[in-house]
């Protein structure tokens, strides 16, 4: 069992520190966010709920900064009664919040977290006839997952038993023993996909069913609107999201996240950090609204706005279904948020630090920076990776706590006047930069196919940033030019009302004249 456990896939076993790690982030994600409300309003917020809960002996009476709360909260989900009100869609009402937690946890699964690992296994090949078997035995003992580097070095202790003798041989003592090394590589993900981006635009687009069949299940009108809302939402902001995404995508010529990320671990002039973040800011910056607006963030929720909507599509929920739909907006910002850190700031590349450690910086080739043969690069690298996030998820609650909430009519109308064309405007000069510059960043194929990208030059990113700052120009004098819309707080006449005239005026001129 042991043997078996540690030959596992490396997968297997990012498998599972991703998902605890990332469970456990959510739960500490509603005590952030319950901090970060406490900071921008100018109070303490929870630190009375320490580890010990209160009844543990000699840690009951520690407070610990608050640090027991989101387990006490997760309790009481838990424990409350699980309410379903009469005339709801039984099969439905449960289904919807599993759809939306499954739909945001798959998504995690082609992060990059910490570039490609390579690693050596010697191999017992000694049970096989020809040196094909031999190499083809050696082939199967690489890990599911990992990619083989080259053919397996094979090697032989007491005599090559293929080669031909001319004189009698000498009965060995023992037989010879043959031996494979192989090496490969595997990435620091669950998933490698080459489709890494397409997947989790896909798969994140799911999410929205969720809130729809939930609205729709719960019989109950305020939750159908939020439905309906999330869904206009969706459809809106899906648009400059994925405009955005391939504006990146057509500057790397591909749709792997890793890679992606790989192509930003260099330096521009010698110390900038070439990440997308410098090259395309005005991308980013409509990358991050969208992802506020999927995650239904505020000032981006309106699905389930509390002042109009009750709660929205989850105001039937209670206990332990209420809480998926919870857990899966956290689980949501941090998978929107990793994909933010990997698209614009250069994933676990963590810049200058890495000149103290050459493994941070890759040590197998030059052309490759996200290639190392140190596990502990990786475990490091993910960490940064990590932190990049936090950041990341910080501005979302510092946003929510910061600006207040959209009108829905200007909801739709920030997408379709504004985030749509300027997003339609930045595709356009994304392009013809990268056609321009192809001369200093050439893509060619190999004769095997393997597409071969060069990182982005110092020159390319300087004619992207200016063709974000002139598109952001245009914008900005396009509008001068958009003939007015009507004022939507305009006051309308209401015949018969009684408060068509304001008795106002007369109170004050009776109040004059006496």
């Amino acid at each position: 069992m042991i043997d078996w456990i540690m030959n596992l896939p490396a997968w297997v076993w990012l498998t599972f520190i991703v998902h605890g790690v990332t469970m456990g982030t959510i739960a500490y994600l509603i005590l952030l966010e319950r901090k970060t409300a406490s900071w921008v309003q100018d109070r303490i917020g929870p630190n009375r709920v320490g580890l010990g809960f209160g009844i543990i002996p000699f840690v009951k009476n520690w407070k610990m900064w608050g640090l027991g709360q989101p387990m006490a909260d997760g309790l009481k989900f838990l424990v409350k009664e699980d309410y379903r009100p009469a005339g709801v869609d039984r099969i439905l009402f449960t289904i919807a919040p599993m759809i939306m937690i499954i739909a945001v946890i798959v998504s995690i699964a082609v992060i990059p977290w910490g570039g490609t690992h390579q690693a050596v296994k010697v191999v017992d090949v000694s049970g096989a006839v020809d040196p094909a078997a031999v190499a083809a035995a050696a082939a199967d003992a690489v890990p599911l997952g990992a990619r083989m580097v080259g053919q397996p070095v094979i090697q032989t202790a007491g005599g090559d038993p293929y080669a031909t003798p001319t004189t009698p041989p000498t009965p060995p003592t023992a037989p010879p023993t043959t031996t494979a090394t192989v090496t490969y590589r595997y990435a620091f993900q669950i998933a490698d996909l080459d489709i890494g981006v397409l997947f989790i635009l896909a798969i994140l687009s799911l999410a929205v069913y969720g809130v729809v069949v939930g609205g729709w299940a719960s019989n109950n009108k305020y939750s159908f609107l939020g439905g309906l809302r999330a869904t206009a939402q969706m459809v809106s902001y899906e648009i400059p999201l994925g405009l955005s995404v391939l504006a990146i995508v057509v500057m790397f010529g591909t749709l792997d996240l890793g890679l992606i990320v790989e192509k930003q671990a260099h330096y521009w002039a010698g110390f900038i950090p070439a990440w997308n973040i410098f090259a395309q800011p005005l991308t980013f910056l409509m990358f991050l609204v969208c992802i506020h607006a999927e995650a239904n963030r505020a000032p981006f929720d309106l699905a389930e706005a509390e002042q109009e909507l009750v709660g929205g599509y989850h105001t039937e929920y209670s206990s332990m279904r209420f809480a998926l739909f919870f857990l899966a907006e956290y689980a949501g910002m941090i998978t929107t948020s990793a994909v933010c850190v990997a698209l614009f700031f250069g994933g676990w590349h963590l810049p200058w630090i890495e000149w103290l450690w050459a493994p941070l910086a890759g040590n197998v080739s030059d052309a490759q920076p996200g290639l190392t043969t140190s596990l502990l690069a990786c475990a490091i690298r993910s960490m940064v990776f990590f932190a990049k996030t936090l950041a990341i998820i910080f501005v979302f609650m510092w946003v929510r706590w910061t600006l207040p909430r959209f009108r829905f009519d200007q909801l739709m109308l920030l997408a379709w006047r504004g985030m749509i064309p300027i997003s339609l405007g930045l595709m356009l000069v994304t392009t013809v930069g990268v056609y321009w510059m192809a001369g200093a960043n050439p893509r060619f194929v190999d004769v095997g196919g393997a597409v071969n990208i060069t990182m982005i030059s110092g020159p390319m990113a300087a004619v992207l940033l200016a063709g974000n700052a002139v598109t952001l120009l245009g914008a900005m004098l396009i509008s001068r030019m958009l003939p007015a819309m009507a004022p939507m707080n305009r006051r309308l006449r209401i015949p018969g009302s009684r408060f068509t005239h304001t008795p106002l005026p007369a109170i004050g001129a009776a109040a004059s004249n006496a």
